[in-house]
């Protein structure tokens, strides 16, 4: 058996999928189908996990029904915490004085600005476009604040928002 074939010939020892539209419906519901071929799998031996790019608390209510024990990747990878939602294995945040001006820049365009750290997001007006939704997505409110100031040596999202487009 050539390289290539015994690559491909290795079983299956992890899945990782995505959150919504994979594991979850539009209205962020676990579908049963899912949580039963997560169950099959982890019946056959083969560990699972989850990437989204949502933070770590958004993907709190797939924990205890999909049984996971494997680190989840929140932000798309940006940060591989344990199913405990406090153990951060692994993050990438945004290099020092990049969040200022990725803030600066979204506010020039007159958008709201949305941070995301490890272990929170955080906005200045809860009342702003899309908060509700996003609040309803991740099941957890932001947290508001004044300033980002003592926010930005965690940065792992930030994300400008608004109805105008």
């Amino acid at each position: 058996m050539d390289s290539k074939n015994e690559r491909l010939a290795k079983p299956i020892r992890m899945v990782i999928a995505d959150v919504d539209g994979t594991l979850v419906t539009q209205e962020k519901v676990l579908t049963k189908r899912a949580a039963e071929a997560v169950l099959h799998l982890q019946q056959a031996g083969i560990q699972f996990s989850v990437t989204s790019g949502r933070p770590p608390r958004g993907m709190a209510m797939l924990i205890d029904p999909l049984k996971l024990t494997q680190p989840l990747a929140a932000f798309n990878g940006g940060v591989l915490i344990e199913p405990d939602l406090t153990t951060v294995v692994d993050q990438k945040y945004l290099p020092a004085g990049v969040p200022d001006k990725v803030i600066e820049a979204i506010e020039k365009h007159g958008l709201d600005v949305w941070l995301y750290t490890d272990t929170g997001w955080f906005v200045r007006d809860p009342n702003a476009a899309h908060v509700a939704r996003e609040q309803w997505t991740v099941k957890f409110p932001p947290t508001v604040v004044k300033t980002f100031g003592g926010l930005l040596a965690r940065v792992a999202k930030i994300v400008g928002v608004s109805d105008d487009y």
